[in-house]
């Protein structure tokens, strides 16, 4: 189904159009400020006493074309984000205390970002999607990225939320910079995200909603480029919602759906308030629904959540914003799971500490949030659920999770696996995707498949011989077919054609009484199959079982099995995973029905 344009749509009749001065978050409104907890307040103030800008905050030339010498990112985004992450704290602690106590910080933060010539990361310094970043920015055409985006948002709120406690120099040095920085750029350069060249990805929204910070919050703009603004975002919005699957998947990994399509309601939240219309018929759209759910639909327990692509099974903790987004599309259950998770961790982001919007979100919808997290309420969650769209089936059963995904190889931020399956118990990935390595330039190059966790090879399939599944949308699964125990797909055309591969196909049987997956490979080639099992547990090998403590697999007949040990030293893989995580390859004699099957008591029972 084509949604066609939802937000435009909801703007017909619009009988004005305002800027934002985001008066809730004001450091005047003292309902909200002393009333917050006394544990939230000392959590702030514990945050900012050590803090400072010095010289060692100065971003070099040298350290900028870094990137472009060596492809390590973190070197510079360290200390980028790091100043990004301070100024927001500052001011959240300045309001809580009204003292003027964290001024003379806030203002050298405020002066350290303006003080940057560019606001583009160096990853992203290029103009054309995809294409070699150059190692020095054009001041006088800067390039609106992610970060250079949000840098805006962060300055417009500081701006806004401490009004006449700021310098008026530093305040008007603030707008200019807004100005000549993020709306003369957007309202007049074409950059990829905005749509109109290919394909548009969590960029959109993520982009969109900080522009609209920076823009809406500038009250001497005048009407006429507020409403190119206005217009730009609803068109770039449009666009990233009519491209989104119907089934609301965010293809991308649930790591994503933070930066998507929650970044997408930010960006809502703003265009409703500047245009006073009521967005609450969008909200009760099924496919905004379907969008605001997927988080929790994907979550398996604790912290952990199914994922593919560049996705990290740690995929964020919920807060504020599911928070709202679930209650604004009326989801009970993401309500509490994100009411919860923000009473357990507190107002900062576990993917976006630095956001001076996603703060003053949390904060001000704290009391409501503290209401909902002593609430009575048990979830319980499917025990089938199908993203036909996206060809994501999900399986539970007691404290079992068994995930497969069909989809193709051309996605945003792919990796190969068509057909990969994921098992957790409880919170334990028994099957896993290892999921990203800190992003370097390869991570988005040409060379981005020669990096191990992107392959089919290190993910829970078969490949045959030294034919691995191909990059690109045209590499799929085919006669996908799911139902509330089973599920079918056509796995031939996600490798390169071959003549030695002539059929493979991938069927699952979840026996629910049992406590039992069957997985059928059925292939016909003449290369040698080899089936790729990615645990967290060496396994014994017994005959034709692998054994774990908590599950065991069965094969037919006795197979060749290679247990490979994958040291696990990539800091960002390191957040989800243990020091070491095995690949077991298991070379097939033919076509195979293989059996999971769970104990609950003793692994070498089964």
């Amino acid at each position: 189904m084509n949604n066609g344009k939802i937000i435009e749509h909801q703007l017909i009749g619009m009988s004005r159009l305002d800027g934002l001065d985001f008066a809730s978050y004001s450091i005047d409104n003292r309902a909200l400020w002393d009333n917050l907890p006394d544990s939230l307040k000392a959590q702030v103030k514990d945050e900012v006493k050590d803090y400072s800008f010095s010289g060692d905050d100065y971003i070099t030339l040298s350290l900028f074309r870094d990137f472009k010498a060596t492809g390590n990112r973190k070197r510079l985004e360290n200390i980028y984000f790091a100043k990004r992450r301070k100024l927001s704290n500052l001011v959240i602690a300045e309001c809580i205390e009204n003292s003027e106590k964290y001024l003379p910080l806030i203002e050298e933060g405020i002066w350290a970002l303006l003080s940057e010539p560019a606001w583009v990361v160096p990853a992203h310094n290029s103009y054309i999607r995809d294409t070699e970043q150059a190692d020095t920015p054009l001041l006088w055409r800067p390039v609106l990225d992610l970060f250079a985006c949000e840098t805006g948002e962060i300055l417009a709120l500081t701006r806004c939320v401490l009004k006449d406690r700021l310098s008026p120099i530093l305040s008007k040095n603030i707008e200019w910079a807004l100005l000549q920085r993020i709306v003369h750029p957007y309202i007049s350069d074409n950059f990829w995200w905005m749509g109109g060249q290919g394909s548009v990805n969590n960029w959109t929204p993520w982009c969109t909603q900080n522009v609209l910070i920076a823009a809406l919050s500038l009250d001497r703009l005048d009407e006429k480029t507020r409403f190119k603004v206005i217009r730009q975002a609803v068109t770039a919005l449009d666009l990233f919602i009519d491209g989104y699957p119907d089934d609301g998947a965010c293809s991308e990994g649930a790591s994503y759906y933070h930066a998507a399509a929650l970044a997408m309601f930010g960006a809502l939240r703003l265009v409703e308030a500047a245009t006073a219309k009521d967005f609450s018929p969008v909200y009760r759209n099924e496919k905004i629904k379907a969008m605001a759910g997927y988080i929790e639909d994907v979550h398996i327990a604790g912290d952990m959540y199914l994922n593919y692509a560049d996705c990290s099974p740690k995929a964020g903790w919920l807060g504020a914003r599911e928070f709202l987004f679930a209650k604004a599309t009326g989801n009970g259950a993401m309500m509490h799971h994100a009411a919860l998770d923000y009473m357990k961790y507190g107002f900062e982001e576990d993917d976006n500490s630095y956001n001076l919007y996603y703060k003053l979100m949390g904060v001000s919808s704290y009391r409501e949030i503290a209401e909902e997290a002593v609430k009575n309420v048990t979830v319980h969650k499917p025990a089938f659920k199908c993203f036909a769209d996206s060809q994501l089936a999900i399986w539970r059963e007691k404290d079992i999770t068994f995930a497969i995904k069909g989809g193709n190889n051309g996605e945003s931020h792919n990796h190969n696996d068509v057909g990969s399956i994921i098992l957790y118990k409880g919170d334990r990935a028994l099957l896993c995707d290892i999921g990203v390595e800190t992003y370097t330039k390869i991570t988005f190059s040409p060379d981005r498949y020669t990096l191990k966790p992107m392959q089919s090879a290190y993910h829970n399939l078969v490949n045959f011989s030294s034919l691995v599944q191909k990059d690109g949308e045209n590499y799929k699964a085919e006669n996908v077919r799911f139902d509330e125990n089973s599920s079918y797909m056509d796995l031939k055309g996600a490798y390169p054609e071959d003549e030695r591969l002539r059929s493979y196909s991938r069927s699952a049987f979840f026996d629910r009484n049992k406590m039992e997956i069957m997985i059928t490979d059925d292939f016909d080639t003449d290369l040698t199959p080899v089936l790729s099992l990615i645990s967290q547990e060496k396994p014994e090998i017994k005959g034709r079982r692998l054994c774990f403590s908590s599950f065991a697999i069965t094969f037919p007949q006795e197979s060749e099995c290679e247990t490979e040990t994958m040291e696990i030293t990539d800091a960002r893989l390191r957040t989800a995973w243990p020091d070491r995580l095995y690949r077991n390859l298991v070379t097939l004699k033919g076509p195979a029905s293989w059996v999971i099957s769970f104990n609950q008591e003793k692994g070498e029972n089964i």
